[in-house]
């Protein structure tokens, strides 16, 4: 792997039209980017209860087993250790987890990425698909700076909003690829349906909130969530296995993050640690997928709430985060996509909303 681009940063000339296809286009820009390299770490696995991210990263595991790529070091955002990394995998490429959080929004995630490329500079490294974000031009030259300094870093971005943003701050040729969630390909709905709407949306306090008008008391149709309300009961519906996972995780994590003599308890346990991040994702990714299954529409502003809906095969009306990444996103790959509608504001939204449920009816 070098410094070129990965790829072209051209979406297909004509948009896919089917999930399938799109995660043929992930599957293809990723065998590109990856330049023959059979053996791989990857590194950001997000233990959280948005189901999006760790889509994301079930999704890469799926295209790198089809590619016959082996992941021979894991990590999350908080236990990436460099030299337990080159041990396991020498001068082979680290792959950074995608999503959307390359930027100055979300600190950890974003710390981590600043690591790999100071300390790893005898690695090539692949950020995959994510969405380019700074408030503060200072953040965006830094980053630059540091990945000028590393020489072997390639970015792949779900839109082309983040193709401008990578080369006018990072000094970045990217190349536009699907988010890597689609790599788990079409699903099934995980439970019934007992709900007319759901209405998925950020909370405010969320830096990709937008104060849309949104249902009220009168609206009776309409069931409000968030990804993640709601969490603490969900763990308490796991299985044994789920709940031991979650608890050797939790404790890890607290030892390592304080300090040298906690990392040096924690460390011989990562190898224990990496092999919960599948099975927990898998819970995670569960849990947004019985949200949404059990739904006849959904309105959301949430990226991955609109792809898994679209994967699920659920008539879903799309609004906007704050910076434009979902709408960006759809603009580039998923507006040809069975049941994908947009809508500029919350009024629009329900208004369509109904209007798929009386389609539907008939």
């Amino acid at each position: 792997m070098g410094t070129s681009a990965a790829a072209s940063a051209a979406a297909p000339a004509s948009a896919p039209r089917s999930v399938e296809a799109l995660r043929d286009v992930a599957r293809d820009v990723l065998a590109t980017a990856l330049d023959g390299a059979r053996t791989v770490a990857l590194v950001n696995f997000p233990n959280h209860g948005n189901p999006g991210d760790p889509a994301i990263w079930l999704g890469t595991r799926a295209l790198l087993a089809e590619l016959g790529v082996r992941v021979r070091y894991r990590s999350a955002w908080w236990d990436t250790d460099p030299r337990a990394l080159r041990r396991a995998v020498g001068d082979a490429p680290v792959l950074l987890n995608g999503g959307g959080n390359l930027g100055d929004l979300y600190a950890g995630q974003q710390g981590t990425r600043m690591r790999v490329l100071r300390e790893l500079r005898h690695n090539p490294v692949l950020q995959l698909p994510q969405s380019v974000h700074f408030r503060d031009p200072a953040n965006a030259a830094a980053m630059a700076d540091v990945v000028a300094a590393h020489g072997g870093f390639r970015l792949l971005v779900r839109e082309h909003a983040s193709v401008t943003r990578a080369r006018e701050q990072l000094g970045v040729e990217p190349a536009l690829s699907p988010d890597h969630a689609l790599g788990l390909g079409r699903l099934a709905r995980t439970v019934p349906v007992t709900r007319p709407v759901l209405w998925l949306a950020r909370r405010p306090g969320d830096p990709e909130h937008v104060p849309y008008d949104e249902p009220g008391p009168e609206d009776a149709d309409v069931t409000r969530v968030e990804w993640m309300e709601g969490i603490a009961a969900a763990q308490a519906g796991w299985d044994r296995a789920g709940r031991w996972m979650l608890r050797v995780n939790g404790a890890v994590a607290h030892r390592w993050r304080a300090g040298d003599d906690g990392v040096r308890w924690a460390r011989p346990a990562h190898a224990v640690v990496a092999r919960t991040y599948d099975p927990l994702g898998r819970r995670w990714v569960r849990h947004g997928l019985d949200l949404l299954s059990g739904s006849r529409v959904v309105v959301t502003d949430k990226l991955h709430g609109h792809l898994l809906c679209a994967m699920l095969g659920i008539p879903h009306v799309v609004l906007d985060n704050a910076y434009g990444k979902v709408s960006a996103t759809v603009e580039t790959w998923t507006h040809a996509l069975p049941g994908v509608h947009l809508a500029a504001d919350g009024r629009g939204a329900l208004a369509t909303a109904r209007r798929l449920l009386t389609e539907e009816a008939g």
